[in-house]
């Protein structure tokens, strides 16, 4: 439907007469669609929400509300627009907060990241999309602790492929048909640069950016 209405609304308007309702739409919003979703599809939706939103060229405006920290990073980090932090006060007054970065200051979303990346370990079922994750996890600490790559804080004595295993699969492709069976090359690599993290301020449970 929100498709529809886009790709009508890119048109030229001599041809909204057939669709007098769409033609009158001025804002879209989106309540958090993200409930029962696992990470995976979680992610693949902000995508694709993304594209959607970036494809329309006419004034047709986007409110897209989430609670979900995953999902809002990914947004940003697609959308780069604006977002705003609803504050609820024990008093029942709210405060509406402009946020120019990711959700850490507020969520502590990189212990929420972590979280996930050590329960897909425990549970033996780390797979190719939890890359992506990382790699996200590696650009926060990164840009915490100052450095201008996060490919910086990689260990030492990589050789190169712990470098191509982020890149590779950290990229959009997360397609159904995707093979996501991982080598156990692959789930060593993928434990090994967690463990690495381990050493660095930003993983203290008090700590938030």
């Amino acid at each position: 439907m929100i498709k529809h209405v886009v790709s009508v609304l890119n048109g030229p308007e001599s041809d909204h007469s057939g669709f007098v309702q769409v033609r009158d739409i001025e804002y879209i919003l989106i309540d958090d669609p993200v409930s029962s979703l696992d990470e995976n599809h979680l992610i693949e939706l902000a995508f694709d929400l993304a594209e959607l939103v970036k494809s329309s060229d006419s004034p047709l405006r986007f409110i897209i509300t989430t609670h979900n920290p995953l999902f809002f990073n990914v947004l940003y980090r697609e959308l780069n627009s604006d977002c705003y932090l609803l504050e609820n006060h024990k008093d029942g007054n709210f405060n509406l907060l402009r946020k120019k970065g990711a959700t850490n200051r507020s969520f502590s979303y990189h212990l929420h990241l972590k979280n996930i990346l050590e329960k897909a370990i425990n549970d033996k079922q780390v797979e190719k999309y939890h890359f992506m994750l990382l790699r996200n996890l590696y650009e926060k600490t990164a840009s915490f602790l100052g450095y201008p790559h996060w490919r910086e804080i990689l260990p030492e004595d990589n050789d190169g492929y712990l470098k191509r295993i982020l890149d590779f699969s950290s990229h959009r492709n997360l397609s159904d048909e995707e093979v996501s069976e991982l080598t156990e090359r692959e789930k060593q690599t993928f434990e090994r640069l967690l463990d690495n993290l381990n050493s660095y301020r930003f993983f203290d449970e008090g700590t938030k950016e």
